[in-house]
């Protein structure tokens, strides 16, 4: 009489690598810690981005003159209020809050999945 045996992998749990919960945890994990520790710079980068492109549609617009003072010096009038790597008009923040929720939530999702 034969006896027939499961094979191995059926009788115990899948390898954790196979949950895609890991990979939306360790994924957003490698980017929320990418962008915290380059967070600085990025700051910089967009408040040079936004300055061009205020100083291009006040340029556009009519609104940015630039007037010769008689002595040689031209003087701007009429310019924006130029974005600053400490308050840009497009924060990065809302990126940073929205990666930690996605890795909060995958996170405890791959835990429940792991002790069911």
């Amino acid at each position: 009489m034969a006896v027939e045996s499961e094979p191995v992998a059926s009788v115990g749990r899948q390898p954790i690598t196979d949950s895609a919960w890991l990979w939306f945890s360790l994924f957003t994990a490698v980017g929320l810690a990418a962008l915290l520790a380059t967070g600085g710079k990025f700051g910089k980068r967009q408040a040079s981005i936004e300055n061009k492109y205020q100083a291009r549609s006040a340029i556009a617009s009519g609104t940015l003159e630039v007037r010769d003072a008689g002595d040689g010096e031209k003087q701007a009038v009429g310019t924006p209020n130029y974005s600053t790597p400490d308050n840009p008009v497009i924060p990065i923040w809302p990126l940073e809050i929205l990666l930690g929720v996605i890795f909060v939530g995958s996170t405890a999702m791959l835990i429940r999945e792991r002790v069911r």
